[in-house]
């Protein structure tokens, strides 16, 4: 059996005895380790808010998406009726919550100032429930208000600020493109997602949509079912009352998980580009621990030469150089993790984003350092090994 312990130790006292060559030499492995678990967490940290930002907007494997047109023009034809989804809602099977989107431009005016949110927008009396976004303040408005055409508004926390400052606007008369309103409810507060600000919104029932927003068509809907079990069903479902009402596929379903998957694969591609570009500093740290130890071999054939005079075997003068360079890469890797996890948290809490830090990427970079230091140390040790004791001996440094 292979004793690795008396290398190890020959190893680490010729490194120590060489400290500011040792920490240069570590230094490329710490700095390519760092990068990748710093770009790593970060994406990971990245990928987390995204889903988290998604998931606090209902959207989950239960639900789905229904879009005008055909799904392969960069501006369909809105094609979607109000009507549609009185169909969909009567017709769809195991049907939570339908809401669908009538978007248009809306000046809000209130006394002597006006503002154009970022959005505004009629919707269903589904909406605090699909979307998990429930009035902070007041009240959201009810089914029968919906139907019943009622003049009620519900506006985000962005239009509060711009319109009314820091006094509460429930039960204040607005204007919205002209048409009087009455604020009955204030929107939690969901921040930014994808750099949008989700509370510069204003809300009206959608039965109101072509009075106040000149449109009559939805720019897409969402349906939320009892699990994502029903799914499959809720779109043939889906299809066949709409196919049968346009007599044509004028739109396109998108699930969303299919969607999550397709934010995953992005993020994941992205990682991994440039991960695999501060990867390649590992590969020059290794070609720089191969010089380093190729000089080695130089500075130290006499003790070598002393070595092999005096019993060591050829095996024993190579496990001691692939040692040293394992320790160098090894060291430089959990030197490098730490850095790179430091680095991560303290990027990630500057953006004000949770940091997640990417373990599995730091096992790989330890596996990855073992290697390139295995690897990268061979030919020097194999060329110290194969050192003649005698030529060694009369080598002058």
């Amino acid at each position: 059996m292979i004793n690795l312990l008396e290398p190890f130790k020959l190893a680490l006292q010729s490194l120590l005895s060489n400290k500011f060559r040792s920490i240069l030499t570590t230094l490329g492995v710490i700095i390519g380790v760092a990068a990748v678990i710093t770009l790593v967490s970060m994406g990971e940290g990245a990928k987390s808010y995204i889903l988290n930002q998604i998931g606090s907007w209902g959207v989950g494997a239960n639900s789905l998406t229904i879009h005008p047109g055909s799904g392969d023009v960069a501006v369909p034809e809105l094609t979607l009726t109000y009507e549609d989804s009185i169909a969909i809602r009567q017709k769809v099977r195991n049907l939570e919550y339908l809401m669908p989107e009538f978007v248009g431009r809306g000046r809000l005016a209130y006394g002597r100032k006006s503002y154009n949110p970022g959005f505004t927008m009629g919707v269903s009396a589904d909406y605090p429930f699909a979307y998990k976004q429930k009035a902070a303040e007041g009240r959201f408005f009810s089914q029968a208000e919906e139907l019943g055409r009622k003049r009620v508004a519900v506006i985000g926390r962005t239009v509060v600020r711009n319109l009314f400052g820091e006094f509460s606007p429930i039960g204040e008369k607005i204007k919205i493109n002209g048409t009087g309103f009455i604020v009955i409810g204030v929107l939690e507060e969901k921040g930014t997602m994808l750099t949008y600000d989700m509370d510069d919104m204003a809300l009206i029932p959608s039965t109101l949509s072509e009075l106040v927003l000149g449109t009559k068509k939805i720019w897409e809907m969402f349906l939320t079912l009892g699990n994502e079990n029903q799914v499959p069903q809720a779109i043939e479902d889906v299809k066949k009352v709409l196919i049968a009402r346009h007599h044509r596929e004028d739109f396109h379903i998108h699930t969303q998980q299919g969607m999550i998957d397709i934010i995953n694969n992005i993020l994941n591609a992205l990682t991994a580009i440039v991960s695999a570009i501060a990867a390649i500093s590992l590969l020059v740290g290794g070609i720089g621990i191969m010089n380093i130890m190729l000089v080695a071999v130089t500075e130290r054939t006499r003790e070598i030469g002393i070595r092999k005079a005096i019993g060591a075997k050829r095996r024993d003068i190579f496990l001691q150089f692939v040692m040293e360079s394992i320790v160098i890469t090894l060291s430089g890797a959990l030197i490098g993790i730490m850095i790179g996890t430091l680095a991560a948290w303290a990027i990630m809490a500057s953006l004000r984003l949770e940091a997640v830090i990417a373990w599995g990427a730091a096992y790989l970079a330890c596996l990855v350092a073992l290697l390139v230091g295995t690897f990268f140390g061979v030919y020097p040790a194999m060329r110290a090994s194969r050192l003649d004791p005698v030529e060694a001996l009369r080598f002058e440094a």
